[in-house]
């Protein structure tokens, strides 16, 4: 393309190593069909200078530019937030009297529901479907809009929702909104440029409410199945009605909280409600002692796990009990016979890197009083050695932690009425908006980011780049059998990302703009600056927060 100017163009080196010349202003998807890539109908973003941005924004500077495939993880982030989108306009159209919740995440999905306490009947969500599918069939165009603060805080209020979810980022005087029509809100992440390019989604009633279900990651033709979540759902559900006792629902609650002072006392609610859940699972391994004999206790990664076992045993000391703490990690299989992933690396996450038979052989032989000479394993040569002799005392309960406890495989000698499974997750139910969740996988991120700065010396961009590896492990060995469990434990803290704000965000700032975790570091701080600042001293030493900011009374 040759171009008169200098002054009135840029230089974009492209996907495919071209260096062309465009005009200022050019819109990126005037420069994705000047390219015309073999799968062009399958790029729903771009990456400049390492931004996600919609092909819908205009470029003006010399950049670096790459595709967002719609199967890639931001492809499949701008997917949902589209359908968010897609459906908060359908229900003004159909339903204008009525104000649509995004709940949570439920499987391949996101649970909504009306705010008015009624329940969404089959014939809403069968309007709603047709109306969204009518509004993908006009092929309308996602306009990104840059929105000063005195407009946002208009747009916001005529919503319902509060202009104070800004109130953590104060400096901030504009805005990014997306307008579908005369629709216009944020959603925290740049959208597809046009409605055609959903191609797969349903509706599915989920008492009270409904599920907005995805298409499958790997596949957008083919539609994910309904979760069976009952479980899960119930702990989101118990959670969400604690929430709204305290009238602490969205980040805009938090943030007054902070300035009223009433903060404090929020902590020690937060902190109150694990210490006595902790307890009540306390008290029902001690009734049932003489069964219980194997508690496990699995979750994904940064989900509090290893705390919330400290905390267990301690309220089973004040029952009585005096628990054995047995480590997985002894039980890795030596190093040479550990399996391989699909590129070829040592798959730690696998149950088959862990020596099952000798696990099961040291547990019979404990619940039946033996003396048993466990294993230990060496991780600098990867050798499994014997360990210490244990034996089991009368009544004396067996405390495992790892991602597998769930899995039946892992303790199959071990009859189930003698088995404990309990699931530790982050169920994150703060919104940012009504129609904006925060995804509880980006608070286990910046929990791992945080402890992976102070103890591991690796850099947040590292904890970015093998985040996608961490949550393959989970999707394989822990997510299939958290229904499993029986009991689950919501090792979320209403308060935690304003703390996590203090001490991650400066991390954050770090990140080089030539690096690809750029646009996710960036996508983490504006999570992050919806919330005020809380220092990290208000987190009580024994709390699961404590485990990652490097302030626990426990050791590790």
């Amino acid at each position: 393309m040759q171009l008169r100017s200098r002054e009135n163009t840029f230089m974009a080196t492209l996907p495919d190593g071209r260096e062309s010349s465009f005009l200022k202003g050019t819109y990126l998807q005037e420069i994705l069909d000047f390219c015309r890539p073999d799968d062009k109908e399958a790029i729903v973003l771009g990456r400049v200078n390492n931004s996600a941005v919609s092909l819908l924004e205009t470029v003006n500077e010399d950049c670096h530019i790459e595709w967002i495939r719609i199967t890639d993880p931001e492809g499949q982030r701008s997917y949902r937030a589209t359908l968010s989108l897609l459906l908060f306009r359908a229900v003004k159209d159909c339903f204008p009297d009525k104000h649509l919740l995004i709940d949570h995440s439920l499987g391949n999905g996101f649970y909504c529901e009306w705010k008015s306490d009624t329940t969404a009947s089959k014939g809403q969500m069968k309007k709603l479907k047709a109306r969204m599918l009518e509004l993908i069939s006009h092929d309308l165009p996602i306009v990104p809009t840059p929105v000063l603060r005195p407009q946002a805080y208009e747009i916001l209020e005529s919503v319902g929702e509060s202009p104070d979810v800004y109130s953590g980022d104060a400096g901030r005087a504009r805005y990014t909104f997306f307008a579908l029509g005369d629709h216009q809100l944020p959603l925290g992440f740049p959208l597809f440029s046009t409605t055609r390019k959903i191609q797969n989604f349903d509706l599915l009633p989920w008492k009270p409410g409904f599920i907005l279900i995805f298409p499958k990651e790997d596949n957008p033709t083919q539609l994910a199945s309904l979760p069976n979540q009952k479980k899960l759902f119930n702990v989101f559900q118990e959670y969400g009605k604690w929430e709204k006792i305290l009238k602490v629902e969205k980040i805009a609650d938090i943030n007054k909280a902070i300035d009223s002072g009433e903060i404090e006392d929020l902590v020690k609610i937060a902190e109150g409600l694990h210490e006595k859940k902790i307890a009540y699972i306390a008290d029902i391994i001690t009734r049932k002692r003489q069964d219980l004999r194997v508690v496990l206790i699995a979750g994904p990664s940064s989900s509090g796990k290893t705390t919330f076992t400290k905390r267990l045993a301690i309220q089973l000391q004040v029952n009585g009990l005096r628990p054995m703490m047995l480590s997985l990690d002894n039980y890795f299989l030596n190093r040479a016979r550990t399996p391989l992933n699909e590129d070829g690396k040592p798959d730690y996450e696998s149950l088959r890197a862990i020596d099952v038979a000798r696990l099961n052989t040291d547990l019979r032989g404990l619940l039946e009083g033996e003396q048993v000479l466990l294993r230990k394993y060496d991780f600098m040569t990867g050798e499994g050695l014997d360990g210490d002799e244990a034996r089991l005392e009368a009544g004396q309960p067996i405390l495992i932690e790892g991602i597998h406890g769930l899995n039946n495989e892992l303790t199959s000698d071990v009859p189930s009425k003698n088995k404990l499974k309990i699931y530790v997750s982050a169920l994150t139910q703060i919104n940012i908006m009504d129609h904006m969740r925060v995804p509880t996988s980006d608070v286990r991120m910046l929990r791992r980011m945080i402890r992976d700065v102070q103890f591991r010396n690796h850099t947040p961009e590292h904890t970015i780049e093998t985040w996608p590896d961490v949550r393959r492990g989970e999707e394989q060995n822990i997510f299939p059998y958290q229904e499993a469990a029986d009991i689950i434990f919501n090792s979320s803290l209403m308060y935690e990302l304003a703390v996590l704000r203090s001490e991650v965000l400066p991390h954050l700032e770090l990140v080089p703009r030539e690096l690809k975790a750029y646009s996710e570091a960036q996508r983490l701080k504006e999570l992050l600056c919806y919330f005020k600042a809380l220092p990290s001293e208000i987190v009580p030493m024994n709390s699961i927060l404590s485990e990652f900011i490097g302030k626990s009374s426990f050791k590790y």
